[in-house]
Parts: structure tokens; sequence; C-alpha cells
């Protein structure tokens, strides 16, 4: 009998200390960190920033994912840029990190509308934000909050300006026949202004000039030098005439230029500062 009574002591304490345990275990706390927050899209309508939730369940059972709230602001004016609410269907896994991302969408016109009472012009051209994220987590019954902020600047891409910084100029060489070139070249440089606000770098820059009907050969500069906002860039071209290039275009040549002189081409430029993103890109045409 005294045996019974001890089997049944021991059996209903090693029930009480599981249950103690699984109580414990099913009120522990998640972990909660914003991991980062970094700009995914930008082109010249507008802007994603993702804010990236990092979330640690810290119990043997399946949560519901969170629902977080976010308010974007641009330096302390009271008016939200964007917000709103993420909420995801299905569950982070038990005793388990997962990563929620939250995206914010926002466009060049909302912004410029939300700045353009501020009187300082360089903060408009450089425009700040603050981030606000507030993640619910619901855990058997308690509702868990984590709240968080972030500021950065808001990077505005525009495209560049480019412009000739010397004018077209031809030379030639001359053979044994007076006045008929046998050779020659042409050149000009152009200059870029980057006219965004953060620093940008020239890519593929493909060049077709055609003086009169005499289209040159296709000429391109893969990458250029970075440049930073409001800087300006000087990049040359030559190109080589042939003989019948050469004769071709001399009756074009006049003092102090090149009549006809038509250059049209298309260049991408990157913003080296947000190496993830997309190349952004346009078309060239120069008298």
């Amino acid at each position: 009998m005294k045996k019974l009574t001890l089997i049944a002591a021991i059996l209903i304490c090693g029930l009480l200390y599981t249950t103690c345990d699984l109580f414990k275990d099913m009120v522990k706390e998640p972990e909660v960190t914003l991991d980062s927050v970094d700009f995914i899209k930008i082109d010249f309508k507008g802007l994603t920033l993702q804010s990236n939730i990092k979330v640690k369940n810290n119990i043997s059972v399946n949560i519901p994912f969170p629902d977080i709230d976010f308010d974007l602001h641009v330096f302390d004016i009271e008016s939200s840029l964007v917000k709103g609410t993420i909420s995801s269907e299905g569950s982070l896994k038990s005793n388990d990190s997962t990563i929620v991302h939250v995206p914010t969408v926002f466009t060049y016109e909302n912004l410029i509308s939300l700045i353009s009472a501020l009187t300082d012009e360089n903060k408009k051209e450089n425009p700040l934000y603050k981030i606000k994220l507030t993640a619910h987590i619901p855990v058997q019954g308690n509702d868990f909050t984590f709240p968080f902020e972030h500021e950065g600047k808001i990077p505005i891409a525009r495209l560049p300006e480019i412009t000739f910084a010397s004018a077209p100029s031809a030379s030639f060489t001359y053979g044994l026949i007076p006045g008929i070139p046998t050779g020659g070249k042409i050149e000009f440089s152009l200059d870029v202004k980057n006219k965004s606000n953060v620093a940008i770098l020239i890519k593929d820059l493909s060049l077709d000039v055609k003086i009169g009907n005499t289209p040159l050969p296709k000429q391109g500069v893969v990458t250029q030098p970075k440049l930073n906002p409001g800087s300006t860039g000087n990049i040359p071209f030559q190109f080589s005439l042939n003989a019948a290039d050469a004769l071709s275009i001399l009756p074009s040549v006049i003092s102090g230029g090149i009549s006809g002189f038509n250059l049209t081409g298309n260049y991408k430029f990157s913003l080296p500062d947000f190496p993830f993103l997309n190349e952004l890109g346009d078309s060239i045409t120069l008298p």
C-alpha cells in the first residue's frame, strides 16, 4: 500500500512539474527586433521603403503573424506621408525566428505636396524621414506590443543633365592628293551634372553620331567615376574617320564647328549608395 502511495505521489509531482514548465513556456514573450530598414525600389515616380522586423517565437507552438502599424513622417511635420497596418496570414514557427517585411510605398508627388510649405530649400532638397512601427503579437491570450523608430534621408532620383562641354571639332590627315583626306577624327566632350540628392554612377553610355547623311561608328563608355550630388563630370569622345567618311563629311566642316552634327544615344545610371536597386536610364538627343 505504501509503495502504491509513493508511486502516485511521484506521478502527481511529475505531472505538476510538466504542467508548470508547459505553462511557463506558453507565456514566454517573443523576441522582436528591428533588423534593418532599406529602400528597395527607387524610380522617377516614387520609392518603396522596407522595414524588416525579426520575430523569434520562444514557445513550442506556432503563434500568429504580427499585425504591424507603420507611420512615416518627414521632418517634424505633423501629417503623415503614409501610414497603415500590415496584416499577414499564417503563423510563426515554434522556437524559430522569422523576418517580417513591412513595405512602405509613397510617390514624389505626395512628398513634394507635404514639404511644399517649407521655406528652407536645403530641407526640400534633402528631406529626412522618421518611420514609427508597432508590432502586435497575440500569444495565448496576451497581446505583446513592440514599438520601433528609424530615421534616415529620402533619396530623390532625377535624370542627370547632359550637355556639350566642348563643341564637336574635326581634323583631317592628307596624303599625296591635295585637298583629299586620307582619314581624320571627330572630337567633343560631354558634361554630366548630377541633379539627384544622392551620388550617381553613369554606366553604359552609348552614342550614335551622324554628320549630314554620314553615320560614324557607334561608340560608348562602360562606367564613369561616381558623381556626388550637384557635381559635374566630363566625358571625352573621339571618333576615328576612314578615308571615305572623312571625304564625305569634309563639306560639313565650317569655321568654328560642324554643320549637320546630330547625336543620339542611351545611358544608364545607378545609385552606388543603394547597390541592390535596379539601374535607371534615359535617352539622349543633342543637336
